[in-house]
């Protein structure tokens, strides 16, 4: 049986690329499935961005009526490449940069 947080990473990544074509931004997806980095998008201006998507997720802590985004650290690669994590709403395909772009 699937592991359906494979599938979630799998719809997350492909709500990425399609939001980043839809900016006019050519996209590039890594063969490989496991690696710090899941798009690659250039620019018409050249700029070339590395992206990690993540499904994005909230958490309430307790004794709080708020919810927060639960964010994850890069990887000390990531960090070294410039890999930016793109938390993605699988539901509203809404998609937060951090750092932004």
């Amino acid at each position: 049986m699937p592991d359906i947080r494979h599938q979630t990473g799998d719809v997350c990544e492909s709500i990425l690329a399609e939001y980043l074509f839809r900016k006019g931004w050519w996209v590039f997806i890594p063969l490989g499935k496991h690696g710090p980095i899941d798009a690659i998008a250039v620019t018409p201006e050249a700029k070339v961005f590395l992206f990690d998507s993540k499904a994005d997720r909230f958490r309430k802590n307790k004794n709080r009526n708020v919810y927060h985004r639960i964010h994850r650290k890069r990887s000390d690669l990531q960090k070294q490449l410039n890999v930016r994590i793109a938390y993605v709403n699988e539901d509203t395909r809404e998609i937060h940069f951090v750092p932004s772009l």
